[in-house]
């Protein structure tokens, strides 16, 4: 009995709490139906009302909302995704080629294989149609099987009319014509991008049939144009801008490869060009994507193709020429004011550019010349890239940097700089201007690097270098072209000395820290060669001696900006900071050297005697001696001052031993007063300054 009272009591208990839990569950229930409403009842008018200021503000964000979002795939998916499209072009490749074994044995006659051509077309298509309409299969498979029906029929169509006269040329050009019709419908209702750059690529085969039927070039020119301009039904509908990019290209390679076979309608491609690429832009604006950066480098690629193309096609006829680049230049100006609605800046300078390049295009016509076009290429090479370097856009910054450093480069080498008013001198200039801006542009728009590790060399190390070779190239091309045959070089020299002092001079983050190595390499080999160089001209004697005394003088100018703490020093500081002694060293025995050489230099030129070379050699000697013995009593430099005792030891050996042989009693008088006098100062000085110590 007791047992059976305790299992009541839990019973009862259990649906107390039973009853409490219902309560609970019933009283969140009514609370989370009131919450819900309320906040449908808060959102509703905040979803009625936002989306207008968009379409006012923006345009373009109308197209980037309907447009599909387009999910981001892994390296394994997209090589997954396109085994399809690889195995069915594999398999169209394989039917072709043993289609072709058959022919080749005898096993089937012509007509046989081209119906079976068809029939492999026609089976392609029901295959995709039943996987899609019993769902069995994938996607991506049916899409293939779709663009695998059209190539087949197409080719099939082409290798009949072409290759075998099976199909009557006309009823072959029905054939392909409603093939067409059925890609640009595929592509209409499956809204798959790689199927309709398939259909557009496989499409523009047709105007090679046109061609091999004899049609006339106004027919095949039209067909490009009406191609393109279907296809934009199904680019716009599904936003499909790289199957935009596709047929823009070979449509333009279709009307280029026409063209050359019927040079005698050039103005009717040329005016096609344009009207092919007033369509492209037309697309283009109305797809656009203000965060895309690559979509605005394939706009300007394209209209330099497009520009280029009708240069070629027009090169002879400059009046037509004009017109068709005015026409371009009109539907440029449209853009940019299309991009200045919007408010678009990278729209903005885009469309800018491309102006600008179209009326230099223009101008350029006034005196065409290989020269001019040269001119004409480089400034739109560099506008291209000075655009990409601003707005960061990668894809154009490489190849319109390749492209401008390579015409730069060709220029630099091979152009003259004579006559001094001509186009190819002035080219020179623009492009040594071009590569200065270029320089201060990339300074402008560098960007702050993503991580903190800082390179050993960068941009600022190594593009001072460059200028700086260019300038003195530019230096010697004019120095060979207008000084006289015996002062050649001699200006090239100069500049290499007034050079160095500028770098040494010049702010370090300016020039660098590979530049003032790479003066200093030149600025030491040209003195080797000057002091090498003793068969010269004799009207450049006094010349060639005022640069030597210029290279002495500005070595001797750093040495005392080293001492005296200047401009020099302080730019370089932590290198000179540790080796001013040995500088000043090295100062001392280039020093000799040069005295020793200059001396020559004039004997052998017969500006001085023997006698008074071998005075000049012995006081230069005294005087470095001295020099050093008074530097170093300045700053307590050891070596310093050993270098000037053995200098001065070596002066009196020479004094005694070398030179008396080669002078008069009264100079070997005056010359031992002078010497003995400044050597008693000089010791004075030092044994003064060592009990000071």
């Amino acid at each position: 009995m007791e047992k059976d009272s305790e299992m009541l009591e839990r019973i009862a208990a259990l649906e107390r709490e039973l009853r409490t839990l219902r309560a609970e569950v019933q009283h969140l229930k009514e609370h989370a139906t009131i919450g819900q409403i309320a906040t449908i009842k808060k959102e509703a008018p905040k979803a009625i009302v936002q989306p207008k200021p968009l379409v006012q503000k923006d345009p373009s964000a109308v197209h980037e909302k309907t447009a599909p979002k387009k999910e981001k795939r892994s390296l394994e998916e997209t090589f997954t995704r396109a085994l399809p499209r690889i195995f069915m072009v594999i398999l169209v490749l394989g039917i072709l080629w043993g289609l072709k074994l058959v022919s080749d044995y005898g096993f089937l006659s012509d007509s046989v294989k081209i119906i079976a051509g068809f029939a492999l077309s026609i089976g392609l298509g029901i295959c995709a149609f039943l996987m899609e309409k019993k769902q069995k299969g994938s996607r991506v498979v049916a899409l293939s099987l779709y663009g695998g029906a059209f190539i087949v029929g197409i080719l099939v169509t082409a290798a009949g009319a072409i290759l075998y006269d099976v199909l009557h040329l006309y009823v072959a050009l029905i054939v392909a014509l409603a093939y067409i019709v059925y890609g640009v419908l595929i592509s209409y209702v499956k809204g798959n991008e790689a199927l309709t750059a398939l259909v557009v690529l496989t499409s523009l085969l047709l105007p090679y049939l046109l061609e091999y039927m004899k049609f006339s070039a106004l027919i095949i020119g039209i067909f490009v144009l009406l191609l393109f301009a279907v296809v934009q039904v199904v680019i716009w509908k599904h936003a499909q801008r790289k199957a935009l990019y596709i047929g823009m290209a070979f449509s333009v390679l279709a009307l280029g490869i026409v063209s050359a076979f019927h040079s005698g309608h050039a103005v009717f491609f040329a005016f096609s060009a344009v009207a092919l690429y007033s369509i492209f832009t037309g697309s283009f604006l109305h797809l656009y994507s203000s965060k895309s950066k690559r979509n605005a480098s394939m706009l300007f690629s394209f209209t330099v193709i497009v520009l280029s193309l009708v240069n070629v096609m027009l090169l002879q006829k400059e009046a037509t020429l004009v017109i068709v680049l005015i026409v371009l230049l009109g539907i440029l100006a449209s853009s940019l004011y299309i991009a200045f609605k919007r408010g678009d800046r990278l729209l903005i300078d885009m469309f800018g550019t491309l102006c600008a390049i179209a009326i230099l295009n223009i101008i350029a016509q006034l005196n065409i010349s290989s020269e001019v076009m040269l001119l004409l290429m480089i400034l739109v090479s560099f506008a291209g890239l000075t655009l990409a370097l601003k707005h960061a856009i990668v894809f154009m910054k490489w190849v319109q940097g390749i492209t401008f450093s390579m015409l730069s480069l060709f220029v630099l080498m091979f152009y003259i700089v004579q006559p001094f008013f001509s186009i190819e001198h002035l080219t020179i200039v623009l492009v040594i201007v071009m590569l200065v801006a270029l320089y201060w542009i990339l300074r402008q728009y560098k960007r702050t690097p993503v991580d903190n590790k800082n390179r050993l060399l960068g941009l600022e190390d190594f593009y001072p270098c460059l200028l700086y070779m260019v300038a003195l190239l530019y230096i010697w091309k004019l120095d060979w072209a207008y000084m006289p045959l015996h002062f050649t070089s001699y200006f090239v020299f100069s500049a290499i000395a007034i050079g160095f002092t500028a770098v040494l001079i010049g702010s370090r983050a300016l020039i660098g820290r590979l530049l003032p190595v790479l003066a200093a390499g030149i600025y030491g080999f040209a003195a080797l060669v000057l002091l090498s160089t003793i068969w010269i001209d004799e009207q450049a004697v006094t010349v060639a001696l005022i640069i030597r005394i210029l290279y002495i003088a500005i070595f001797w100018m750093i040495v005392a900006d080293l001492w005296k703490h200047g401009r020099i020093f302080k730019n370089h500081e932590t290198l000179f900071a540790r080796y001013t002694e040995q500088i000043t060293l090295a100062g001392m025995f280039v020093s000799i050297v040069w005295f020793f050489n200059a001396t020559h230099f004039m004997n052998f030129h017969e500006l001085i005697n023997w006698s008074t070379a071998v005075i000049f050699n012995t006081v230069s000697i005294f005087l470095i001696a001295c020099l050093s013995l008074f530097l170093a009593a300045k700053r307590n430099y050891r070596q310093l001052k050993l270098v000037g005792i053995v200098l001065l030891f070596f002066g009196i050996i020479k004094m005694i031993f070398f030179d008396l042989s080669a002078l008069d009693i009264l100079i070997r008088s005056i010359l031992f007063i002078l010497i003995g006098a400044v050597g008693l100062v000089i010791s004075n000085k030092l044994l003064s300054k060592g009990k000071a110590d």
